[in-house]
């Protein structure tokens, strides 16, 4: 766990692996560079297969049976379809192997399940999170340092030292290996392979850091906590990631809610974080120069898209360029015989077949330019000439190049992809009202436009998904029109920017209800379980923490995916905010209530009695039968709740141990049980 929190997250070294993309016409590259994906997860693999052998380990060799909650049931079933996707996929090896810049295999998504379980049964006390929040905190700290230096233009892995990092060995010496960055200076992405996954790193753990501030009762780690968090939200600002900046504010909204009227008792603290925010925002923001308030209008306008170019079909005796409402059809005379290419008028028609007006103009080489003089097709102009024995044309549609050859040996039309393959034009299906919107969020209408036909091409891809890690491969990237179109005429869609969308695409719609069904499950109980806790103590103020942290992860995962340089952390989280909420119910750590009675003789009886703990979550209604005898008596703590005998408001039905001590004059009884005793207003008791 302390692996996954502080180490994984820093690995950052070069890996040159073979893509086995190198048949797809949209891709050149047989062998490429990775720095930020593939080792996080060769690391996290082997990371949770030790964690499946330790617990393997506690059951069999221990003879410890293991607790288990109903929470972990829809984990489970995500696990097994995400295993039955990778099995029945089409996509050959990718689910188990992970593909071009995402490396998140099925390996992986049964690491995540592993995880969580791992944390719940083997986080026992207070000191086992304390230990986990140090290394998080750790970690998190040389995080903010690298941080600090891209966002002040010392970026580290620019340097020397960073280049010797993320080289190998043998590549130290040689002076012409050198490292090129996608990401201007100044631009913050931390370990994490793009600015926008330093807004889920951020929204994750900033809450909990906040809450450490208020968990222990030391100036000196009060102070590293907050700064730890300021410094957090500099790295957000830096990164430019306005959705991770949302996060951050949803979170922080769900932690006064849960908070209410007893945020009163740390109103001193809470206002000093409130004028950090909104000093650390107001200076950045002049500093950049109004840049972060006008990323926000610009991310919050959403405008309709127009494209005059709808399609462009490559068929065997033509190019049909569908533009506007008309369609302009391109093709060549060619004679086997005698050798010869050439274009007359009847090889420039519209949709009925009739000649097209244009101009002809030869230049130096013998080509011939074109340039369509009608005026439905006035954008649209082209060369015409013969590249390597391929006949071609060179068209230039609304300033954009494309070229269009006719292969001899196929007798058909192909596209020239940027990449210089021929490929056939395909015209994927798409929601219209989103490819309407196609830059709105950052050209991510684009994406999901083209995303969700996916899911309704077969029964086989809504229930089962096309396997983990295969997005790229699901994709229509050989929607060329479109792409371009989109914005995206020299890059491939890997992923759809979407946490939600990524896992029905991928591992089924199935999978996503039982992904939500156990994050909500999680959710609700622990807003159950934090009203009644006592939020004074060191482990509901982490617990809710951690609660708000993952609430805010999951809010910028509507327009973020996973990714394997953050999402073990949150499923790590995840766990110990589970272990969190059963150690609260079965430790009682609930704020003391206390109860006044007057009885016949006029007698003072004061009680102080343990408030009721039964609606506490369905998290902490987990079973631990160790061997030692603390741990049989959590057991029969939760034994009746996973049976459905819950106990009753009765004092005959509660299970309590009472120490008492009298004097002459009223008796103080200490009541301690699972269930708060009923008392009865026919016996003229009162309720204070």
């Amino acid at each position: 766990m302390i692996v996954i929190l502080t180490i994984i997250p820093l690995i950052i070294h070069l890996k040159l692996y073979d893509t086995h993309l190198e048949d797809k016409a949209y891709f050149l590259e047989e062998t490429y560079p990775d720095i930020f994906l593939y080792y996080k997860s060769l690391f996290f693999i082997i990371i949770c297969t030790i964690m499946l052998v330790l617990t393997i380990a506690q059951a069999v060799i221990k003879h410890d049976r293991l607790k288990f909650s109903r929470v972990f049931i829809p984990l489970a079933i995500y696990a097994v379809l995400s295993f039955l996707s990778a099995v029945c996929s089409e996509y050959g090896a990718f689910p188990f192997t992970g593909i071009y810049e995402q490396f998140e295999s099925v390996w992986v998504l049964l690491g995540y399940a592993m995880t969580v379980y791992y944390c719940f049964i083997f986080i026992s006390s207070a000191k086992d999170v304390n230990v986990l929040m140090n290394a998080l905190l750790i970690g998190t700290v040389i995080m903010l340092l690298i941080g600090l230096s891209q966002a002040f233009r010392k970026d580290i892995f620019r340097t020397e030292l960073g280049r010797k990092i993320i080289l190998p060995m043998e590549y130290w010496s040689n002076k012409d290996a050198k490292l090129s960055f996608q990401f201007p200076l100044g631009r913050v992405y931390l370990t994490l392979y793009n600015p926008n996954y330093v807004g889920s790193y951020v929204a994750l753990i900033s809450p909990v850091f906040l809450l450490l501030a208020f968990a222990k009762k030391k100036i000196w780690y009060a102070v590293i906590c907050i700064a730890a968090f300021v410094g957090l939200l500099l790295c957000i600002l830096g990164s430019g990631s306005r959705a991770g900046f949302a996060g951050v504010a949803l979170s922080l909204f769900l932690l006064v809610l849960i908070f209410n009227k007893r945020l009163v008792k740390f109103l001193p603290e809470a206002l000093i974080v409130i004028v950090l925010i909104v000093g650390v925002v107001y200076t950045y923001n002049n500093y950049t120069n109004d840049q972060l308030l006008s990323k926000v209008r610009q991310a919050l306008s959403i405008e309709e898209s127009e494209y005059t170019l709808k399609q462009i079909d490559t068929n065997d005796e033509n190019v049909v360029i569908h533009y506007n409402e008309n369609e302009l059809k391109l093709s060549v005379n060619v004679d086997l015989l005698n050798g010869t290419v050439n274009i007359d008028d009847n090889n420039i028609l519209d949709e009925n077949n009739l000649p097209v007006s244009h101009e002809a103009n030869p230049d130096a080489d013998g080509n011939y330019n074109f340039k369509i003089t009608d005026d439905r097709f006035a954008s649209i102009s082209f060369k015409f000439e013969v590249v390597e024995g391929f006949p071609t044309f060179r068209t230039m549609i609304d300033g954009k190049s494309w070229d269009f050859v006719y292969s001899v040996n196929d007798e058909t039309y192909y596209y020239v992809t940027n990449k210089g393959k021929l490929d056939k034009t395909h015209n994927a299906p798409y929601v219209e009202s989103l490819s309407n919107k196609a830059r709105a969020f950052s050209g991510r209408g684009f994406i999901w436009s083209r995303t969700l036909p996916i899911l309704t091409e077969s029964a086989h891809n809504f229930i089962l998904g096309t396997g983990p890690d295969t997005f790229l491969l699901a994709f229509p990237n050989d929607d060329y029109v479109a792409m371009a179109n989109g914005g995206y005429a020299t890059e491939l869609i890997t992923k759809p920017h979407n946490m939600y969308l990524q896992i029905a695409v991928q591992t089924g719609v199935p999978s996503l209800i039982c992904f939500l069904v156990f994050y909500f499950w999680y959710f609700f109980a622990s807003l159950r379980l934090y009203r009644k806790a006592d939020k004074t103590k060191y482990l509901p103020l982490v617990g809710i923490g951690i609660l708000c942290g993952t609430f805010g992860y999951m809010v910028v995962g509507i327009i973020n995916d996973a990714m394997v340089v953050i999402t073990p952390i949150y499923w790590t989280m995840i766990g110990i905010g589970l272990a969190i909420n059963f150690m609260i119910k079965r430790d009682n750590i609930f704020p003391v209530v206390t109860v006044v009675t007057d009885d016949k003789k006029s007698k003072k009886k004061k009680a102080s009695v343990n408030s009721d703990a039964s609606e506490a979550t369905e998290t902490s209604e987990a079973t631990d039968t160790s061997a030692n005898a603390n741990s049989e008596t959590e057991n029969d703590l939760v034994a009746d709740s996973l049976n459905g005998n819950d106990s009753k408001d009765d004092t005959e039905a509660a299970d309590v141990s009472i120490s008492q001590s009298t004097d002459s004059t009223d008796s103080n009884t200490n009541i301690t049980g699972q269930s708060k005793p009923e008392i009865s207003r026919n016996k003229k008791k009162k309720h204070r």
